[in-house]
């Protein structure tokens, strides 16, 4: 006894390599293209935004220092030369230095009081609302983008001019130890310097200096910046559009067409739909067309087996039923006790072959389900085919056939391995085989040889009965076809045992065939069925 192998549950096949799953799909790198170069875009233009901003301020607080650092040493040199208490002459000095129209100078005492100003800082235009209950739509939205394109820098507010400890506390030096600076924001979000430097007079400080500034050339330059991002901010949003609709058109329309062709095909029951060809794409919406179509296919091919099938079983079964009617309506005229005998042995035979159809029919009708849902487990095939030939073989045994009549086997000495459902695959080869023994002639041999191959395990039963006719060679695995040899009686076969072998190899991936075997002169030497089947060599 050969040791009972335990079953192994097949693990499923993958639908294909190029259905196999990805870690990013070909849409996914599409969108996510479009995508991140929009949010390129954007971050670029903000990037661009905050650089310009920061080297804007950078370079006017350094070109501030310099001429900070020139007022400074010209009103010393002043102070120097002049021996006089008064300060007409420094406030007539300032007046003559302040000669910019956006700045303003302001004269400290020692104690950081104010003695003098002079000059006054531009303010910037804006649309103003004279009253939120009487202004228009236009007003309003006249306001809201002026609000909105407004440049504003994101400083601290420049306190009042009396607060010089807080403006000192802010103000720091730089490439100049007397000279601090610093950048504030005015009201309305503009750029303001300021810069303050001590005055001496013979070697004592008698006050200093502050000179705030506000350069709407530099607001401008930023509002020409900003505008170039809105530039940006306007191309991205184009883009982001033009991708939306791009993907409605890539995505959106083709699974529409998909989706209208699939209910379609459920409406008109899969006749006479057309599933939109969109396999030439290379990725998924081609992959799902490509599956689409390929059930829709299988689906009215299953359909056409299924008229094919209906249609076949009508005529079989009509076939025993008009006999057996014409024997129930021919026996109530019979007045012979033989003839009434002859008459219900052949009513009798019509119901056992009728009885038989239906139940090959139901059978055959079952097969396909039970097959899909049935687990392919690891077997051993000579677990399944060594018992069947030993039993054919024995006379003892209930189904052996006639002693005149052996099988023998060849390729079974080692293990075969195969995945299969082992209850299907023994009627397979039990049909396989009786086909054999009852074409064989007596004392004759039927041949069952196994070749183990790293991919295929192939199986052959031969005989050397009178063959296949070639005219029918195409139909031996039809349903309802048969070919019996003449001296067994009508109607003992239903026709559909080569059939349902075949659905049972087709349910396992493998392939049944036939062919005669033939000698050189080409005369037939008896009939071979070969299956092949997947290995699942350990």
């Amino acid at each position: 006894m050969m040791p009972k192998l335990s079953p192994h549950p097949i693990e499923e096949e993958p639908f294909g390599e190029d259905l196999r799953p990805r870690p990013l799909s070909r849409l996914t790198y599409k969108i996510l293209s479009f995508n991140l170069l929009v949010i390129f875009i954007i971050a670029m233009g903000i990037s661009y935004l905050g650089t310009t901003r920061r080297n804007l301020i950078e370079s006017k607080l350094g070109n501030f220092e310099t001429e900070s650092f020139l007022y400074s040493d010209i009103l010393n040199r002043i102070l120097e030369s002049d021996k006089s208490s008064k300060d007409d002459k420094l406030y007539s000095e300032i007046s003559s230095l302040n000669i910019r129209d956006n700045q303003q100078i302001v004269l400290y005492t020692a104690e950081e009081e104010i003695l003098y100003k002079n000059g006054k800082l531009p303010v910037r235009k804006f649309f103003e609302l004279k009253s939120e209950e009487t202004a228009s739509a236009l007003d309003k939205a006249l306001s809201f983008i002026e609000g909105l394109l407004s440049v504003t820098f994101h400083l601290q507010i420049l306190p009042d001019l009396d607060s010089s400890d807080i403006l000192s506390a802010n103000e720091m030096s730089y490439n100049f130890p007397d000279i601090r600076i610093a950048a504030w924001s005015s009201e309305d979000g503009g750029l303001v310097l300021t810069s303050y430097f001590p005055l001496y007079k013979q070697g004592a400080l008698i006050g200093g200096i502050r000179i705030i500034r506000r350069d709407l050339d530099v607001e401008e330059s930023f509002a020409e910046t900003r505008m170039e991002i809105f530039r940006f901010f306007a191309l991205a949003l184009l883009m982001t559009v033009a991708h939306s609709l791009y993907l409605a058109s890539l995505i959106g329309h083709p699974l529409r067409k998909l989706a209208t062709a699939a209910e379609a095909y459920r409406l008109n029951r899969g006749r006479f739909v057309d599933i939109p060809d969109m396999s030439a794409r290379q990725d998924e919406i081609g992959e799902l067309s490509h599956a689409m179509r390929e059930m829709a296919d299988s689906l009215q091919k299953r359909l056409s087996t299924i008229e094919q099938f209906a249609a076949d079983v009508a005529h079989e079964l009509k076939n025993p039923l008009t006999s057996l009617r014409s024997a129930l309506e021919t026996l109530p005229l019979v007045k012979k006790e033989d003839d009434r005998q002859k008459l219900m042995g052949v009513a009798l035979h019509d119901l056992q072959r009728m009885d038989r159809l239906i139940s090959d029919i139901s059978q055959a009708s079952r097969l396909d389900a039970e097959l899909s849902r049935s687990e392919l487990f690891l077997l051993d095939l000579r677990e399944i085919l060594i018992p069947l030939i030993e039993s054919r073989n024995d006379p003892l045994q209930k189904n052996s056939t006639n002693i005149e009549k052996k099988i023998i086997y060849h390729g079974l000495d080692e293990p075969v391995m195969i995945y299969g459902h082992s209850g299907r695959l023994e009627q397979v080869f039990q049909n396989l085989i009786g086909n054999a023994l009852s074409f064989a002639p007596e004392k004759s041999h039927v041949i069952v040889t196994v070749t183990n191959g790293p991919e295929r395990v192939k199986i052959t039963v031969d005989d050397s009965g009178p063959g296949i006719p070639e005219n029918r060679m195409d139909k031996v695995f039809e349903r309802f076809y048969s070919e019996r040899p003449i001296s067994e009686g009508f109607g003992m076969h239903s026709g559909l045992g080569l059939s349902i072998a075949k659905q049972i190899i087709d349910a396992h991936s493998g392939i049944i065939s036939a062919e005669n075997l033939k000698d050189e002169n080409g005369n037939i030497l008896g009939a071979r069925f070969t299956i092949r089947l997947k290995s699942a060599i350990i």
